[in-house]
């Protein structure tokens, strides 16, 4: 008999010996006992080196016990195979199981389904099937594997829930009620203690998918209305109930129910902001100011020790007295009662109502904090110096914001937070080395504070401390087999570190590619002392490797934040069959939800821009190389070749003790610590593609889509026409006098010169595109003293970002471009000015 995995696969191929040991293999798989099974095989394929099915097994067996090279051949071999003489129905499920481990859903969908054409009465594959369909978003496909799962097996309300999940999903809402109607009736009286939870989540399942069917339909809605009331007793989530309640009271406009629900769930719940919002909908009052205030003057008598009904008229009171009055009421109890966050409970206000706020926040805080006693009213004094530095920090006003936070530490210089927040203004005037420092002396406060030490951490990467950095975050990760915590980090996942860690080395690749260039510029224009020059040689060589060095561990770390977010995408698969069985179908379709989103998330954006940066960096690199800094390297290392080779000899030691802390991956057996071969690809746009932008690219939306970074994707590609809809979609959105659609239009035009490297159907594309552009002067297009900076700063609203582009990509024209991005930091904070100096120009 077949192993239970593949029972009802018929059709075997081979003679009845090899056949017979064929089904011993696959028992010992089915087993975990890998090798006896690769030993079993190895004996058929001896005498039969075409037998497809020994062949793909074997390649699962390798696979399993992780030799996935030699594992991929075999299974590379089987396929060939199989074009030319076929394949049985177990051959193509075990196919099957080797891609979904591979996890190339698309290919195991294709093989399982040819199982069962092939002749595979197995019904188990068409729950494996229904999971992997769902996984690569085949949910019509999904819907047929799961009916036919169902048919055969109607015992389990598993495989009822998943049914009307898959016809929900795909809008057959009547059907999926129906289906969950039917499993209610044969279960009725007969549920245990232990099923009633998932009963209740499916009760109310069906009742999110009848809501959903309603619509506005008065008729429906009271059937909703009415099903609810039956159920109610069933079911677990109170708050379900009653927010579902007051939704359909609010859609049929019966007013009165509505509010009443809302009143009980802020009964529940008084800090739940959304609750407020709506009870304001339900009563009518949200475009009355004044039915409002008096609506959240009886709300603060009902709930007297809640944040929200004293906050939300901070939020809608437009005259000045009584603005001042109600922030009064709001922000002095907090701060005399000494509430850290008290500063960022008001800081939305500080930016919906910028011309009010900030002045009247001054003038009740400062008057307090003239009122009070250090001695006498400690906390008080040091909550109120803590706010106002908060305040002036967000005035950008850092001489008092640093004078605050300096009265506070001498009050109470024991208390973490003071230092953190120290550390801030020190960040924000562009100290990060002071700002490092002031966090280490507040960590050594609580060495048990993980927040503290995380905050350390983020602080010393910013200020280009790595090795410091790891040395403080590895208190708080498991070491057993690492000189630190790097690799425990990739392993859980913690992805503000990699990120950081990752924009710290590409600080750290600038800086030595600037310091490259200068110390070779200083070996082409003027020589060195016979006493210098090993000094300089060792200089110049540990120069080039550290480029080399941090721009690849920048990178790797960028695509270690992709990997983490492909695992996220990959761990899914599971839930397609655990929330069917654990009965959970609410949040099951929260996860599917979510999972479309997974790729716009801000950390992966965040790590596919940095990632950008350094790749068409790279790709710049290829198609304009610097030939005079190479040529200058190259002859300096010629001619100085024996001493060149003692050094090389001590450096390559020290490269191998670097490699015991920098440890870049979770995976034990990475041969590439460094990144040198990702920073060494001859296709750097195709690795942007592969590990970063197609998911971004499928998932994100035409409204919400970076449109900018791929302006500068398509533009490297040479595909000007798409460059054009590039900029057509962001002007659509943005308008054509916004400044990233000023300088998309630019370098587009410019990109239309006879010189450039673009092929001429795609020049005239462009051009013809650029002629509906307003303002552009086409004419100007080869005229190289024409002042493309000042043209951009008539007709288009000037920003850093845009100039920052147009500093990058009209080489011609940089000194002019730089002075405005001067001009436009001049004003802004000196940590800005910073970055912007040191890192962008």
């Amino acid at each position: 008999m077949p192993p239970k995995r593949f029972l009802g696969s018929k059709n075997l191929s081979g003679k009845a010996r090899e056949h017979t040991q064929f089904l011993e293999a696959l028992k010992l798989y089915e087993s975990r006992q890998y090798k006896k099974s690769v030993k079993i095989l190895e004996t058929i394929l001896k005498k039969d080196s075409s037998n497809v099915d020994a062949l793909a097994l074997k390649g699962l067996d390798l696979l399993s016990m992780g030799e996935k090279q030699e594992a991929e051949n075999y299974i590379k071999n089987a396929i060939g195979k199989i074009q030319g003489i076929g394949a049985s129905a177990i051959c193509c499920h075990v196919l099957g199981i080797y891609m979904r481990s591979s996890k190339n859903y698309p290919e195991a969908v294709k093989w399982f389904q040819t199982s069962l054409n092939n002749g595979s009465t197995n019904q188990q594959i068409y729950r494996d099937l229904a999971t992997l369909q769902s996984q690569i978003g085949d949910f019509k496909g999904a819907l047929a594997s799961r009916k036919t799962y169902w048919e055969a097996f109607l015992g389990y309300r598993a495989n009822w829930t998943s049914l009307a999940i898959a016809q929900d999903i795909n809008g057959e809402r009547q059907q999926a009620v129906n289906t969950l109607s039917q499993f209610e009736k044969l279960v009725e009286g007969k549920l245990g203690e232990a099923e009633l939870y998932e009963h209740s989540e499916c009760l109310m399942y069906k009742n999110d998918i009848m809501f959903r069917a309603a619509g506005d339909s008065e008729e429906k809605l009271q059937n909703v209305l009415r099903h609810l009331t039956d159920i109610e007793a069933n079911v677990y989530d109170k708050y379900a109930i009653l927010e579902r309640k007051a939704a359909i009271y609010l859609k049929l406009g019966d007013a009165k129910q509505a509010s009443k629900h809302y009143r009980m769930l802020l009964q529940r719940n008084p800090d739940n902001f959304d609750y407020y919002k709506l009870l304001e909908k339900s009563l009518g009052v949200q475009n009355d100011v004044t039915k409002r205030e008096i609506l959240y003057d009886n709300l603060q008598r009902l709930y007297p020790r809640c944040d929200p009904p004293k906050f939300i008229p901070l939020t809608f009171i437009t005259d000045e007295s009584k603005l001042e009055t109600k922030f009064k009421e709001y922000v002095l109890p907090l701060l005399k009662r000494g509430v850290p966050a008290t500063f960022a409970n008001v800081k939305p206000l500080y930016k919906k109502k910028s011309s009010l706020i900030p002045a009247i926040s001054e003038k009740i805080v400062l008057e307090l904090y003239s009122s009070l006693n250090p001695f006498e009213d400690p906390i008080p004094c040091v909550w109120t110096c803590y706010y106002l530095s908060q305040h002036y920090l967000f005035l950008k006003d850092f001489s008092q914001a640093q004078f605050f936070i300096d009265k506070a530490l001498e009050s109470t210089p024991t208390l973490v937070e003071l230092y953190i927040m120290k550390g801030r203004v020190l960040k924000a005037m562009a100290k990060l080395d002071a700002a490092a420092d002031i966090l280490e002396e507040g960590r050594k406060l609580d060495l048990q504070d993980r927040f503290i030490n995380t905050k350390t951490v983020k602080y010393l990467l910013r200020a280009n401390k790595i090795d410091k950095a790891v040395e403080i975050v590895s208190l708080f990760t498991k070491n057993d087999d690492s000189i630190n915590g790097v690799k425990d980090l990739h392993l859980v996942e913690a992805s503000w570190f990699i990120a950081e860690q990752a924009e710290a080395y590409n600080r750290l690749f600038i800086e030595s590619q600037k310091q490259l260039h200068g110390t070779l510029e200083d070996f082409k224009n003027s020589g060195f002392k016979d006493t210098e020059i090993d000094s300089k040689l060792r200089e110049l060589k540990q120069l080039k490797w550290n480029v080399e060095k941090y721009q690849g561990l920048s990178l790797k770390r960028f695509e270690a934040i992709a990997k983490i977010y492909r695992q996220f995408e990959d761990d899914q698969l599971d839930f397609h069959s655990y929330c069917m069985r654990k009965g959970t179908p609410r949040a099951y379709l929260e996860m599917l939800s979510w999972g479309k989103t997974v790729y716009q998330s801000p950390m992966y954006i965040r790590a596919m821009k940095g990632a950008a940066g350094i790749l068409f960096q790279l790709q710049d690199k290829i198609s304009t190389p610097n030939q005079d800094l190479q040529e200058t390297f190259d002859t300096v290392m010629k001619e100085n070749s024996k001493k060149s080779k003692k050094i090389n000899s001590s450096l390559n030691k020290q490269r191998e003790e670097e490699k015991k802390t920098v440890l870049a991956y979770a995976e034990s057996e990475d041969d590439d610590i460094f990144g040198q071969r990702l920073v060494s690809t001859k296709k750097p746009l195709q690795e942007f593609w592969v590990e970063f932008y197609a998911k971004y690219s499928n998932q994100v939306s035409e409204d919400t889509r970076d449109y900018p970074l791929e302006f500068e994707y398509q533009y490297r590609t040479r595909k000007l026409a798409l460059c054009l809809g590039a900029f057509s979609k962001y002007a659509g959105f943005h308008g054509e006098n916004s400044g990233f659609a000023g300088a998309m239009a630019i370098v587009l035009l410019l990109a239309t010169r006879e010189n450039t490297p673009f092929e001429t159907i795609a020049k005239k594309v462009a051009y013809k595109g650029c002629e509906s552009i307003k303002f552009l002067p086409l004419a100007e297009r080869d005229n190289d003293e024409f002042d493309w900076a000042a043209f951009f700063s008539q007709h288009f609203k000037k920003d850093l970002p845009s100039l920052l582009f147009l500093y990058h990509n009209v080489s011609g024209h940089r000194p002019a471009f730089k002075n405005l991005i001067l001009e436009e930091i001049s004003n802004s904070r000196p940590q800005l000015q910073m970055q912007v100096l040191q890192y962008q120009l």
